[in-house]
């Protein structure tokens, strides 16, 4: 069962189906996706490398063993960690970003103090935005029953994937927001974690709420490492070695138009060497319901790990709770089974 905090402990998931979607033109897909795919059902398990076939969900193919945990005291263990955080960055955000970033620093100093010395750490920002421009934004979008009330033509209508070109939105289409000049911040658990949670703050509330309200954090991680956004992210995502953390912070179910496993596939082909889902956690600040009903945006986070750590994103109390204690354990305890690289 997934780790579900809010102030403590709540919710019990309750699966349902996903709403159809009609077939993505292959020119806009990310790389090595299956277009067409579909993930109708809550993905339990993950191949190392994600969907391998275009005719089923997430959950068709076997998930690798976890190498028994290595002796972390000899050197074992990963030898590095990438920290991913998508953020809603469309109006009404501003509260929530603020408590993000005032939870992070108990989050960053226990796992600076539980990881291995040594240990490279990445932390990056990417917003939730694939419409907007820096001249203008015009979005106007509702939900009901949590999920989108637009037609799959209005929501295609303010999707522009990087491969249809850069719009020029700083952390928009998947690309990592700059902040104080840096794409991502990178430390290590030797360092002084001051410096990264006052990058980390700048860059979880500079996002701001400009954003377009057709919310896209499952594209946005699935973007990430496409080679369309190099040239912002290029070396933020390490494969061998190295655990990945994508976190999710919305108040809205997802509207990416393309199937769940196209984003899948094409977020996990970058832990591939390392294991693919087995070197990955996910987490998040989201709506309760969109793992009542299964929305989009959680069967992407139980396609990339099978125990999300979440919480009601409304329930600010418990965002130390979540961020700081769950979530830093969840990336110590998989540090340890990972196989540094090489």
């Amino acid at each position: 069962m997934p780790r579900i905090l809010s102030a403590w402990v709540m919710c019990c998931l309750m699966p349902a189906c996903a709403e159809p979607r009609e077939e993505q033109d292959p020119a806009t897909a990310p790389t090595g996706a299956s277009v067409g795919a579909s993930a109708t059902d809550s993905p339990s398990t993950s191949s190392a490398t994600g969907p391998t076939s275009g005719d089923g969900d997430a959950s068709d193919t076997e998930r690798l063993d976890i190498a028994p945990a290595p002796d972390v005291a000899s050197g074992d263990g990963c030898d590095a960690v990438d920290l991913l955080f998508v953020i809603d960055n469309s109006a009404s955000m501003g509260t929530y970003q603020q408590a993000l970033a005032d939870a992070f620093p108990t989050f960053i100093d226990q796992v600076f103090a539980t990881l291995p010395t040594g240990v490279s750490v990445h932390i990056g920002v990417t917003t939730t935005d694939f419409w907007c421009t820096p001249e203008s934004c015009e979005c106007a979008e509702s939900t009901l029953a949590c999920q989108t009330d637009a037609s799959l033509a209005e929501v295609e209508a303010h999707y522009a994937p990087p491969t249809s070109g850069d719009n020029g939105t700083n952390g928009g289409q998947g690309r990592l927001y700059v902040y104080d000049g840096l794409p991502f911040f990178e430390t290590s658990t030797d360092d002084d974690p001051a410096a990264v949670t006052a990058w980390f703050s700048g860059a979880a509330t500079g996002a701001g709420e400009q954003g377009c309200s057709f919310e896209m954090p499952v594209a946005a991680a699935g973007y990430v490492a496409h080679p369309s956004n190099e040239a912002t992210n290029a070396g933020f995502i390490r494969d061998e070695g190295a655990v990945l953390l994508v976190f999710f912070l919305t108040d809205e179910p997802d509207k990416s138009p393309e199937p769940t496993a196209t984003y899948l596939e094409s977020f996990l082909a970058a832990k591939a060497e390392c294991g693919g889902a087995d070197c990955v956690i996910s987490g998040g600040l989201i709506p309760s319901c969109v793992s009542e009903i299964n929305q989009k945006s959680w069967q992407f986070l139980e396609g990339v790990s099978n125990e999300p750590v979440w919480s009601d994103i409304t329930d600010v109390n418990a965002y130390p709770s979540v961020v700081g204690d769950a979530l830093s354990v969840a990336v110590t305890d998989l540090c340890e089974t990972i196989v540094p690289a090489g």
